[in-house]
């Protein structure tokens, strides 16, 4: 932007060159007019450059995110259904067999270990909206805690983490603003809050 603002301020300083007005005072002084005049050329393309070459670094590096963004997307479907199956024979177990003592301790669901990863990369601590930052960290620490005690509340944390993941693709590709992301991180939040008590 600043770079923008110093392009559009030389050719405006450019301009007066060809003001009739003007006109004794750059017949006098052609030779530094003409030297001006080429130093502003030259900087106005070097600041574009400057500026295209800095759009399309930010660019790729949302793509990047994106990118990242679906693999954690697929890291944490995966774990999803493998501790949905492991739910679902746990409660197909008759009440009285021995298995279901420490069940989730000896079996614990599979922990989307990517996610740790994928937050540590610069890229996406740099790009990724902050509101998503914090809601992810907060995600990846219930369903540390929650992973072998209560095996149904880590599949509604896993649920709502992916929720969140997508809600942040559409930020990334700019399906949603700022604030719709905040507001639908609130709503998954406010889920999460009363499905836990």
């Amino acid at each position: 932007m600043l770079y923008l603002i110093f392009t559009i301020l030389l050719c405006f300083l450019g301009l007066f060159t060809f003001v009739p007005k003007f006109k004794s005072v750059i017949e006098r002084h052609s030779v530094g007019i003409n030297f001006f005049l080429t130093l502003v050329a030259t900087l106005v393309g070097v600041l574009l450059a400057i500026s295209i070459t800095n759009y399309e670094a930010k660019q790729k590096e949302k793509q990047d995110v994106i990118k990242l963004l679906m693999s954690s997307i697929s890291s944490v479907e995966t774990c999803y259904e493998y501790s949905e199956e492991l739910i679902e024979y746990f409660n197909k177990l008759p009440k009285e067999d021995e298995l279901r003592t420490g069940f989730y301790s000896k079996n614990p669901p599979p922990y989307p270990e990517y996610l740790d990863t994928f937050l540590m990369q610069n890229v996406v601590s740099k790009n990724l909206s902050g509101t998503t930052l914090s809601e992810l960290n907060e995600y990846l620490i219930n369903l540390k805690r929650s992973r072998t005690f209560n095996a149904p509340l880590y599949l509604k944390v896993l649920e709502q983490t992916l929720k969140l993941l997508e809600l942040e693709v559409a930020y990334q590709k700019g399906h949603i603003n700022e604030t719709q992301l905040d507001l639908k991180l609130s709503a998954i939040e406010k889920i999460l809050t009363t499905t836990g008590r």
